[in-house]
């Protein structure tokens, strides 16, 4: 039997692939795993594995490792298919498929496929709290959000700095979210961009002075804003079109569309062009004109309101 384990979520693959092992070798043993990383295995290794008999154990299990860079193994997938035994199952563990290739469009067709996708704006706080839960440790919606704007959308990475936090207290505040947390770049210029939407001048200011503290160059700063507004400007084109139609199409996670479909709530469609001509402007003067650079960056994103 061939299982595949594809998707965007990284907590949801590492522990489905972590209980398909875990439950193979509590039935056959140790020796009936083989795992084979096709980034150092040639075709022929892979070959070897997936039609050989198993040793000394009734069943034998193969982990491939993102065999879809393997351009024979992708060639060659139909015969290989036909070649698994009732002996022998297989793991296709591939994070990162291309979902417009006719590899993936053939994964997709068979039985044992599997597809974890990230969790959109609204589940992630839930799951979040809901995990603290498991682990005997507290953490509220509202600072359950904050720690998702600060570390990014990645399940496995909340899982992990949730983990960390609770060692140190069970009760998880905002103040040590602060403190033993590093801000994602891109979700930090989200906020600047949020902030600045909403005309909330301090905010800006303080966010604006701790990327300083953190030796962020004004440059980074504003490739990052020119980025965020790219991804405002992608999501507007989609109007009212659903978040998972819109995150299938632009390639961006559901959680990056419902956060920019979030902020676009607050402007129009000219006012965004608006934004976009004046941060072009600012970028081509950052690199060709003799300026003060955070002083130009810092007043385009107090003036965004304006």
């Amino acid at each position: 039997m061939i299982k595949i384990i594809t998707g965007k979520n990284d907590y949801e693959l590492s522990k489905q692939l972590n209980l398909e092992v875990l439950q193979f070798i509590k039935q056959y043993g140790d020796l009936a795993v083989e795992k084979i990383d096709t980034s150092e295995s040639q075709y022929e290794d892979i070959y070897g594995a997936i039609t050989s008999l198993p040793f000394l154990v009734d069943k034998k299990l193969v982990i491939l490792y993102e065999p879809g860079k393997n351009k024979d193994f992708v060639e060659k997938f139909d015969d290989i298919n036909n070649l698994v035994s009732d002996s022998l199952d297989v793991i296709i563990y591939e994070p990162n498929l291309d979902k417009r290739s006719s590899y993936y469009k053939a994964l997709k067709q068979m039985p044992g496929f599997m597809e974890y996708n990230e969790l959109g704006q609204f589940q992630l706080p839930t799951w979040a709290v809901n995990y603290a839960k498991t682990i005997g440790a507290k953490l509220n919606s509202s600072d359950a959000s904050f720690l998702i704007q600060r570390i990014g959308a990645s399940q496995l990475r909340l899982k992990n700095e949730i983990d960390k936090l609770s060692l140190f207290d069970s009760n998880i505040s905002r103040q040590n979210i602060e403190n033993m947390t590093e801000s994602v770049p891109r979700s930090t210029i989200f906020q600047l961009l949020e902030y600045s939407f909403a005309g909330d001048m301090k905010s800006v200011i303080r966010l604006y002075k701790q990327q300083k503290q953190l030796r962020v160059d004004a440059s980074q700063i504003m490739a990052l804003l020119i980025w965020q507004l790219h991804i405002l400007a992608i999501v507007s084109t989609y109007e009212s079109s659903s978040t998972n139609l819109i995150s299938k199409n632009t390639k961006l996670s559901t959680f990056t569309v419902e956060n920019a479909q979030k902020l676009l709530r607050s402007i129009s469609h000219s006012k965004l062009v608006e934004i976009i001509g004046r941060a072009l402007e600012l970028d081509i003067k950052l690199k060709t004109a003799p300026i003060d650079s955070d002083e130009a960056v810092l007043f385009f994103l107090l003036s965004i309101d304006n």
